[in-house]
């Protein structure tokens, strides 16, 4: 299992917009505000690469500028 912590940076954007994603394998589990920045989510996924294309589903949304790693944790 792969669990990480994600900023999605974005100009104006609902929080429903994200819990709207689509994400396979994985799974969004807390979605926060990070006043300036944009959300903060806690992302869990089965594998690796589940929990990459997960990201680049959050990068696909119209509204986002931005997606970055803030922390990333492998469990077995």
């Amino acid at each position: 299992m792969v669990t990480g912590l994600i900023l999605v940076e974005h100009q104006s954007m609902e929080e429903d917009t994200l819990k709207r994603v689509g994400l396979s394998n994985a799974k969004q589990l807390v979605i926060g505000q990070a006043w300036g920045f944009g959300m903060v989510l806690h992302l869990a996924a089965n594998t690796s690469d589940d929990f990459g294309k997960a990201l680049l589903r959050f990068a696909q949304v119209p509204e986002v500028t931005k997606v970055l790693t803030l922390a990333l944790r492998y469990r077995e």
